[in-house]
């Protein structure tokens, strides 16, 4: 059984029997489905923590290690969005080195299995062209007005009368 992304380098167990698939060149680490849930704590303390930066090896998916083909990708909007591959056919799951922290971290690993969901990754998209749109009005506005714009629009929510005051308020800027 081969690495996904170094090709001819042979994964190997780190400990006991049950222990994941790793591999001693990038230290990437295979999961095969039906063990997810029982390593978790053992994949938190068989990660390096360092990893901070891009994976050299997100770039490109690879391919099973149990010989099923191509493996899907999920991409992880985080802080550096990285992508996570899965297998198809046996729900293997890939992590390039640092990915399990990130995930940790981040706190997903109860969402793992929703990774590969349309309805998962449209969220992420939504939120990430949300984040996109704060990102450019705050740097077309500078960051006094759209501080107190933000701080108004959550007012605005609560408010029983918010499209009243909407229209009050477009009514006297465009005055």
């Amino acid at each position: 059984m081969n690495c996904p992304k170094c090709k001819n380098i042979a994964l190997s167990k780190k400990g006991d029997f049950n222990s994941p698939f790793s591999c001693k060149e990038c230290g990437g680490i295979w999961l095969e489905y039906e063990k997810l849930p029982d390593f978790m704590d053992t994949l938190k303390s068989s990660t390096s923590k360092s990893d901070e930066g891009q994976n050299l090896n997100d770039d490109k998916t690879g391919l099973c290690p149990l010989g099923h083909g191509i493996m899907l990708r999920a991409k992880i909007n985080v802080e550096n969005p990285f992508f996570l591959e899965k297998c198809s056919t046996c729900g293997g799951v890939w992590f390039d080195n640092g990915e399990w922290q990130r995930i940790i971290d981040n706190e997903l690993t109860d969402m793992i299995n929703e990774f590969w969901c349309k309805s998962w990754q449209l969220q992420q998209r939504k939120e990430q062209n949300r984040q996109n749109y704060l990102d450019s009005n705050r740097k077309l506005l500078g960051n006094e007005l759209f501080d107190k714009l933000m701080k108004f629009s959550e007012v605005l929510k609560k408010h029983p009368e918010k499209g009243r005051a909407i229209a009050l308020l477009q009514q006297e800027v465009l005055k």
